[in-house]
């Protein structure tokens, strides 16, 4: 769905922005995989997304286009 990133920063979900790599990595073998819940584009390209993690169906946002959006995306 796609949506602005005023109200993906509104979402109440986990937010996962600031992570370090090695805590994506981890988040990441936990899970499984993500779904792709909602996404925002700005000028730029994407600029921020909601996943949902396949394994404990829990809902992680991030808000900012840093690494983790486009290792997660």
């Amino acid at each position: 769905m796609k949506t602005t990133l005023k109200e993906i920063k509104n979402y109440w979900c986990e937010d996962i922005t600031r992570l370090s790599s090695e805590e994506i990595q981890d988040l990441k073998n936990k899970e499984g995989y993500f779904i792709r819940v909602a996404y925002s584009i700005g000028v730029y390209g994407l600029t921020g997304c909601v996943l949902k993690g396949y394994n404990t169906g829990t809902l992680y946002k991030i808000t900012s286009r840093n690494s983790n959006l486009f290792y997660l995306y």
